[in-house]
């Protein structure tokens, strides 16, 4: 016979506030007399105190008059179908198909969330590849209860925090519960322009859980683990908690915390000689920790890819010095853990930030008397070798010179020698030389500027003008 783990949480709308019931009921007056095999939810929501769970016959339980609206939790095997509801007057209830008037419906893969909205009254049925030993469980207030955050925070650190979901302040007992919670915590910056992460990005630092991984010490015991990895830039943050049961959601913000710098003074000395000693130094920063108390683990990654791990365990309030091996030059990256305790005595873990550093190649050596007179010898064979090349190449350019010029003499020898050999040709030959200009008359040139030279002087006489008087009579 298959068996139901159910959470059903019941909502009353009605004047009377909601009852909180988390007690177990094992005995049989809780069940209705008058069908022994069907659980009847609103008998119980009417006993004396409260229950956490009672188990299921026949897969059946029973809704009464009085609900207004009820959700359901149905756990399955893994990777099996969603479950289907069967009402009392036999018609079904499948996810795919649900209607928004008659509810929601979330499936996953191990359980099933119901909510019903006016379910009808009477005898319901479940039918799927559910989980042994189930129970059903009626739950009317649902909170969460987890350690408070320290007052003192740092960059990098790692820090656990336990919390548990109570119902009505008695924890939930059923193992399969964690499945169906998802709890975050979100870090979101002030925008504080007084801080360093003034315009930082929200970051999720942190996700509850009930595995049994990593911090969480027991799977499924109803106690969840937060782990935060504070790898945020220091200043004023405000966290966030929300908390997802599928169908319903809450979210919780906090008051704004202080995250401080890393603590540590961190410096590196290097030297430049292989086979020498670079040297890590930690030292205090600040005065909210107790550096006596703090021990730290370190891994050097070196250019060669060689790793090695290291522990400075000594506690002493002194600067603590880790020697790190100069095998050659290059990008040296050094990843270090610190723990101990803070001015409180609060125990913490600290992840600083990779160190990175890079070595300088070593100087070359001083070179030896006979390295200096070969290397004079040389100097002054490359000096004598650039003075003949420049006699050379000016050599080079006076033969060119001397050359054009020669060329231009001969050029012009030759030239004036054949102007010569033609002149004399010409006058030995006897020939007249004809300039082709036109023959000219002078005679009739001559007459004709006599007669120009007549008209212009009478027209000269024209142009008198007689001022003489008339002779009296």
């Amino acid at each position: 016979m298959l068996r139901l783990l159910a959470i059903i949480i019941i909502i009353w709308r009605c004047c009377c506030p909601t009852s909180v019931l988390a007690v177990e009921v094992n005995d049989s007056e809780h069940w209705p007399k008058n069908d022994p095999s069907v659980l009847d939810v609103i008998s119980m929501l009417g006993s004396k105190g409260a229950f956490n769970g009672v188990k299921l016959l026949d897969n059946r339980f029973r809704i009464d008059y009085a609900v207004d609206e009820v959700t359901l939790i149905f756990f399955r095997k893994f990777g099996s179908s969603p479950v289907i509801l069967i009402r009392p007057d036999g018609s079904k209830l499948y996810a795919p198909t649900i209607k928004d008037e008659e509810g929601d419906w979330f499936d996953d893969k191990t359980y099933d969330m119901i909510r019903l909205i006016k379910p009808m009254v009477g005898p319901w049925q479940v039918v799927g590849k559910l989980e042994d030993h189930n129970k059903i469980m009626v739950m009317s207030d649902i909170q969460l209860s987890a350690e408070p955050l320290p007052p003192i925070l740092f960059q990098g650190e790692t820090i656990t925090i336990n919390a548990s979901l109570t119902n009505a302040g008695r924890p939930i007992e059923y193992k399969s519960f964690s499945d169906v919670v998802s709890l975050d915590v979100t870090f979101t910056s002030t925008n504080n322009s007084e801080y360093e992460n003034f315009g930082a990005d929200s970051a999720k630092v942190a996700s509850f859980a009930d595995d049994g991984k990593e911090f969480d010490q027991y799977p499924k015991d109803g106690k969840f683990t937060g782990v935060y990895r504070l790898n945020l830039p220091p200043g004023e943050w405000l966290p966030s908690m929300y908390l997802d049961l599928a169908l319903f959601n809450r979210e919780l913000t906090m008051d704004p915390l202080i995250l401080e710098p890393i603590p540590f003074d961190i410096s590196i000395e290097t030297t430049v000689v292989n086979g020498d000693f670079h040297h890590l130094k930690i030292g205090p920063k600040s005065d909210k920790i107790n550096f006596e108390s703090f021990v730290f683990n370190g891994k050097a990654y070196f250019p060669n890819g060689e790793i090695e791990q290291f522990s400075l365990d000594q506690e002493s309030a002194d600067i603590r010095v880790q020697p790190l091996m100069n095998y050659e030059d290059g990008a040296y990256k050094i990843e270090l853990d610190a723990f101990g305790q803070d001015i409180n005595g609060r125990d913490v873990m600290i992840r600083v930030p990779p160190v990175v550093f890079t070595a300088d190649p070593p100087p070359p050596p001083e070179p030896t008397a006979e390295e200096l007179a070969a290397m004079e010898a040389e100097q002054l064979a490359r000096e004598k070798a650039e003075r003949e090349a420049e006699e050379a190449r000016l050599k080079a350019l006076q033969e060119e010179k001397e050359r054009k010029a020669m060329i231009i003499t001969v050029s012009v020898n030759v030239g004036l020698i054949l102007i010569g050999i033609f002149v004399f040709w010409f006058i030995k030959s006897g020939k007249k030389i004809k300039l082709g200009l036109p023959k000219l008359n002078f005679k009739k040139a001559k007459k004709e500027l006599v007669l120009d030279d007549a008209d212009e002087k009478s027209s000269d006489t024209d142009d008198i003008i007689d001022l003489s008087l008339p002779e009296e009579r």
